[in-house]
């Protein structure tokens, strides 16, 4: 029995032992954003090779210097758009990565849009659906195109990402808070349908933290206590590790 994703759980203390990073091969959507980046270094650190998403060439290029010179495993870059909605663009994606790795251990969320953070009045339609495309409807094509290939791993996993203000479902969240709700609910239905399967579906819960969402949510907010981008990467990577499924996992401090 799955439990509810409006409830959360701590997230593991380490990665379990028989969790080895190291020669497996991960998907990361808006790899060059804060927690994009640190999870990318992060997981390199650990030996996995990772494959790096997004749309700004220059970052891609970047941080692909940047793990590489780190002594890394060598990473690829896949420019791509999210904002597409054609089933084919998907597939040619999965397409790429099978026939330059024959395995998909692993996809992390993390491309997000916030759109309009305001009274629900206030959204316009494009930027709403804009919203919704990114956060919610290409992490479901992307996650249905990789099933192939991560039904062929030993420890597949699908792990989206939530906001702890967000999901509060409290005024003026808007097109946000509505896609964070979205895929809290995405990610359970997955477990459940995965149950009896290796593929884990699960959602993490960064908490307060110094990232660029952090900063169009919470203008002005002070930094003075949040964590860093690798502090929550490193709690990411016991999220991807874990056996568990149909689980929110947040940091209790």
């Amino acid at each position: 029995m799955l439990k509810s994703m409006n409830k959360t759980v701590d997230i593991p203390a380490t990665v379990p032992t028989n969790h080895p990073f190291e020669h497996c091969v991960y998907l990361i959507t808006g790899a060059t954003g804060g927690l994009g980046k640190a999870l990318s270094l992060q997981l390199a650190q650990h030996g996995a090779t990772v494959i790096l998403t997004g749309q700004n060439n220059e970052k891609l290029d970047k941080l692909y210097d940047e793990i590489v010179q780190a002594r890394g495993p060598c990473p690829i870059i896949i420019p791509f758009n999210l904002e597409q909605k054609d089933d084919e663009e998907y597939e040619k994606l999965i397409h790429s990565i099978y026939n330059k790795f024959k395995r998909l251990d692993g996809i992390v969320h993390l491309a997000c849009y916030s759109g309009v953070i305001g009274p629900l009045a206030s959204q316009d339609s494009a930027s709403w659906q804009k919203t919704q495309q990114i956060n919610v409807n290409a992490a479901m094509t992307l996650s249905k195109a990789c099933l192939p290939l991560l039904q062929q791993a030993p420890r597949p996993s699908i792990t989206f990402v939530s906001d702890s203000s967000a999901r509060q479902s409290k005024a003026y969240w808007g097109a946000y808070g509505v896609s964070k709700i979205a895929l809290e609910s995405l990610s359970s239905i997955l477990a459940d349908e995965f149950e009896g399967t290796s593929i884990v579906s699960n959602v993490f819960i960064p908490g307060a933290s110094v990232l660029p969402i952090r900063k169009k949510t919470h203008p002005g907010e002070e930094n003075t206590g949040l964590c860093s981008a690798k502090q929550v990467a490193k709690r990411l990577l016991r999220v991807i590790a874990s056996r568990q499924s149909g689980q929110c996992f947040a940091f209790q401090p």
